[in-house]
């Protein structure tokens, strides 16, 4: 007879090895997905099955809605509950392209762990003097893991050819890898229940459970904060255009003591690149502001972005905050005239004198 600090000792290492993975599509099963088209139902149904036996967070959720389960035919009763929940949220997810964030999904999944974990231990009825249904929480939480599932599908470019079949197929894949990983867990869970100290060492093992969910609470919290700032990030940092940027060169005359205002129309977080310089009589006053032209705005809003007294050239980049002109004040400060040499690079749509704006 295996003795129960063994078991123990191999639960602790299946805890704790859960916490080191990330439970995603391996990349030749993703290929495998990708390149699918037309009903491949074999293929799916065991993609299905590999997924659901190498789902940690899964199991572990199992794991502890059986653990103090003694008849078949309980355990036939929630596991099938869960087999609903998960299905309808699996097929639903992908099927309407329904998204959602897959960290939160994952992260109530960890909590799932979490909750059976606590009920185990008799922590609702001890704390709040009360006990959940827990038919009606495998369900709720069955739809969460199913949803659970759909995110690590929707990631993927599957065809649309024999989508539907394929689904269906890797859903019963999901059963039946199901069916084998408990299989597993019953024969485990039942040489240990023969073993004097279960009683005792059950306690523990629901502990451990608990900070297995716990870690997999605080893993997936961590990459919705990190990773979505990241790329929060990323995407301000780049954004595809389907033309190109414009380029234009302009020459603009000056007066002795003219002032105008040269601007160019740009939608909010679109670059520019711009340079300028002047030729012949001096410096000049220039002010860099943005005027906006969509939204509700106070009555003759704008912004200055840079101001200087005196100045022969300016050279810089520039993102708008908001939709509208933003551009040049200049002002001569000699008594001759001048040229001002304007370079200008980006994805604006009209630039020119605001007098007079000349679309290029």
């Amino acid at each position: 007879m295996v003795g129960s600090k063994h078991l123990i000792l191999a639960l602790i290492g299946c805890l704790l090895g859960s916490q080191a993975l990330a439970h995603g599509v391996a990349p030749e099963d993703q290929a495998l997905l990708q390149n699918a088209s037309g009903p491949q139902l074999l293929t799916f149904m065991y993609l299905g099955a590999k997924h659901m036996v190498t789902g940690y967070d899964h199991l572990l959720f199992l794991f502890g809605v059986i653990f103090f389960l003694y008849r078949l035919k309980e355990v036939v009763a929630y596991v099938t509950l869960f087999a609903i929940g998960h299905s309808v949220t699996l097929l639903f997810g992908v099927l309407s392209g329904l998204k959602v964030d897959p960290y939160l999904i994952d992260a109530i999944i960890g909590f799932s762990v979490v909750y059976k974990a606590l009920d185990n231990l008799g922590a609702f009825q001890r704390w709040f003097g009360i006990q959940p249904n827990n038919k009606a929480a495998v369900l709720v939480f069955g739809f969460f893991h199913g949803f659970g599932l759909a995110t690590k599908l929707q990631d993927l470019s599957l065809s649309a050819d024999g989508l539907v079949p394929n689904m269906l197929a890797f859903n019963v894949g999901v059963e039946i890898g199901q069916v084998l990983a408990l299989s597993a867990i019953l024969i485990v869970m039942t040489c240990w229940r023969r073993v004097p100290s279960f009683t005792r060492h059950a306690t523990a093992a629901n502990v451990l459970l608990m900070a297995a969910g716990f870690g997999l609470v605080a893993f997936q919290l961590n990459g919705y904060f990190v990773n979505d700032a990241q790329a929060s990030t990323e995407a301000r940092v780049m954004h595809a255009h389907p033309r190109k940027p414009r380029t234009v060169r302009i020459e603009i005359n000056v007066q002795p003591r003219e002032e105008l205002e040269y601007k160019a129309e740009l939608a909010a977080g679109e670059p520019l690149l711009y340079s300028w310089t002047t030729q012949g009589a001096g410096p000049v006053y220039y002010e860099f502001h943005g005027e906006p032209t969509e939204g509700e705005w106070p009555k003759d809003y704008y912004r200055s972005y840079e101001t200087v007294e005196s100045s022969q050239t300016a050279h810089g980049s520039f993102v708008a905050p908001f939709t509208g002109r933003h551009g040049w004040y200049w002002r001569n400060l000699s008594d001759a005239p001048l040229t001002i040499v304007l370079e200008v690079n980006g994805y604006f749509t009209k630039l020119g004198r605001i007098e007079a704006p000349a679309t290029l």
